[in-house]
């Protein structure tokens, strides 16, 4: 049995110290209307004159074995336009491919049943980051899909389905934003209290964060999540050494076979491998 011994033990930060960046503190704060409308406002240069939540942590799978996506502010306009914010504090690969995905999971919801394709709604996927995905230091990228000719001069046109994604950059070095947005980046970066920040965006950021950081009534729901991810972790791990133990004794089965010319099953035996991995590999080497 694989026991927790070796899993590395990670420190759980106090809620009365949460930073922004943190999924629980980011999905708290940017679910205060006043300052998502000011966000969006801001990145996009547009007036917005409300926004309703459409579910929180609204759950897109579309079934048991689908991947299940888990939104972490997700809402629409006075127009019906969706917008997606979610907060990515760990660099990855693939940020575009589950960009991708969330887009056709927020499409397939927002279409009613018997409702024309040209009736979908405007939406916008934007990702926060606290690392520069696309490593050329802008604080803001935004997405944009051209039709192109056989040769590059041949023309360029702007395809426009209605889809917008942005990718935001704390760690940049050109400022090609509002200057709220970039305070809020900062913000973002350097938790500095502080700080004297000029934007109306990051003063309400601030005081929503000391807020929840002093709201006894977010301490049961801040641990419940925080558990819960700690024991996604340490199921991980236990994934990670169990597979990493099989790999070890198929490599081992294989050298018994091919060295000594002993069967399958010899080889296991000797190697005292238990039934239900000889079960697995024997599968493995029957493909």
């Amino acid at each position: 049995m694989i026991r927790g011994k070796g899993i590395e033990e990670r420190k759980i930060i106090p809620l009365s110290e949460l930073p922004l960046a943190d999924d629980f503190m980011f999905g708290e704060v940017m679910r205060r209307e006043d300052i998502c409308i000011l966000f969006l406002e801001a990145l996009l240069g547009k007036q917005i004159d409300h926004i309703e939540y459409i579910e929180r942590q609204q759950d897109l799978s579309d079934d048991y074995e689908s991947h299940g996506i888990r939104l972490d502010v997700y809402l629409k306009d006075e127009k019906g336009t969706v917008y997606n914010i979610e907060m990515q504090r760990f660099s990855g690969d693939n940020l575009e491919m589950r960009v991708r995905y969330y887009q056709s999971g927020i499409d397939r919801r927002t279409l009613e049943k018997g409702v024309h394709y040209a009736d979908l709604k405007e939406s916008y996927v934007i990702f926060v980051c606290a690392f520069d995905y696309f490593e050329h230091g802008l604080a803001v990228y935004e997405r944009k899909s051209f039709m192109m000719g056989a040769k590059e001069d041949d023309y360029s046109i702007e395809y426009e389905d209605g889809s917008h994604v942005f990718f935001l950059n704390s760690k940049y070095k050109t400022g090609n934003a509002d200057r709220a947005i970039l305070e809020y980046l900062d913000y973002l970066r350097t938790d500095d209290n502080t700080r004297q920040y000029n934007s109306k965006l990051v003063q309400r950021v601030k005081e929503a964060v000391e807020d929840v950081r002093h709201d006894k009534s977010k301490e049961e729901p801040y641990m419940t999540m925080t558990m819960k991810l700690e024991d996604m972790h340490r199921a991980g791990y236990r994934e990670g050494v169990l597979e990493g133990i099989e790999q070890t004794i198929i490599q081992n089965v294989k050298q018994l076979m091919e060295k000594e010319n002993w069967s399958f099953t010899k080889a296991c035996d000797v190697l005292a491998v238990p039934n239900d991995i000889r079960t697995k590999i024997y599968e493995i080497f029957q493909k």
